[in-house]
């Protein structure tokens, strides 16, 4: 049996001289999107930019470790969420905030224009071999069976599964509903987004069991300049790194412009406003409330990620 795996999108010369894909190769990365859920867009950011980031955030990831206060994804302290340095323009790079390779394949995805309402970046931490997420997708609600959106992770490393690259299980996404999920029936089930009676993050037994004889979950490699795009719909779960180094990769997400959530945004610092809203061109709209640098330091709505449609409030 051929071994699974991701589909990886590369990059001609002249695409990358003129910062656009032919349109062949864009039609495979749509491919890639609609048929398995996730596409690696490869080498389309400059490994420098992914180095710096990558230093800075592992020092940042040390500190939010030491404290005994942190928050951590799904209860498991092997991971949680970390703000990429955004107040400091050194680490402001257009081809991590702006890709126009991800930009290009979010409006074709999505549709046009599509909106940027979450930043953030995901930590597995060094040493924490045996502490895993269990498979979920990202919503506590019916999701609508479209391309509704998509996240785009950027990894600051290699990820192998020694240091713990995603697990993804391809192609969840194509047929999935709130049906396979578990639903909330007591109140400590539910967390900050999760509702008595409405569907919550985790996939059931019975669904995981009967996908795993299909189309059992993978951990696919990526390298720093790459980008993994994932349609929220996808199942996958954060897994242990072993390593002596953190896994950090940035998330970036992108709202279909048909989805109807108008509460969702990015936080941002008004100190660099004038990046923010000169990079984003026609190719995106920054859905975004911008706040004074002191404010920023200490807000906490970046962690929240409720993306429940207009129409269920």
């Amino acid at each position: 049996m051929e071994k699974d795996h991701v589909q990886i999108i590369t990059l001609s010369d002249d695409e990358r001289r003129k910062g656009k894909y032919s349109q062949l190769t864009l039609q495979k990365a749509l491919e890639a999107m609609h048929q398995e859920g996730l596409v690696v867009l490869k080498g389309v950011i400059d490994v420098k930019h992914i180095n710096a980031l990558n230093e800075k955030m592992c020092a940042e990831a040390d500190k939010k470790r030491a404290d005994p206060d942190q928050i951590y994804n799904h209860a498991v302290k092997s991971n949680f969420l970390q703000r990429p340095p955004v107040t400091d323009a050194t680490y402001l790079f257009e081809d991590v905030y702006f890709n126009p390779f991800l930009l290009q394949l979010a409006n074709a995805y999505l549709g046009h224009t599509p909106i940027w309402t979450w930043l953030t970046s995901n930590v597995a931490l060094s040493h924490t071999s045996g502490m895993r997420q269990p498979p979920h997708k990202d919503c506590a609600f019916a999701h609508p069976q479209y391309p509704y959106y998509f996240i785009a992770n950027i990894p600051l490393c290699e990820f192998t599964i020694d240091n713990g690259a995603t697990e993804f299980w391809l192609g969840s996404h194509a047929q999935a509903s709130y049906r396979e999920q578990i639903i909330a029936t007591e109140p400590a089930q539910i967390a900050e987004y999760g509702r008595l009676g409405e569907p919550l993050p985790a996939i059931t037994e019975e669904a995981k069991e009967a996908r795993r004889a299909v189309r059992p979950p993978i951990q696919p490699p990526c390298s720093p300049g790459d980008i993994m795009i994932r349609d929220l719909r996808l199942w996958h779960a954060g897994m242990p790194n072993g390593t002596e180094t953190h896994r950090i990769m940035i998330g970036l997400g992108y709202q279909s412009p048909f989805y109807p959530n108008s509460r969702m945004r990015c936080h941002l610092p008004v100190s660099q406003r004038d990046f923010f809203k000169r990079s984003a061109k026609d190719m995106v709209e920054v859905r975004a409330d911008f706040y004074e640098d002191d404010e920023f330091e200490t807000l906490t709505k970046d962690t929240h990620f409720e993306l429940r449609p207009d129409y269920l409030e």
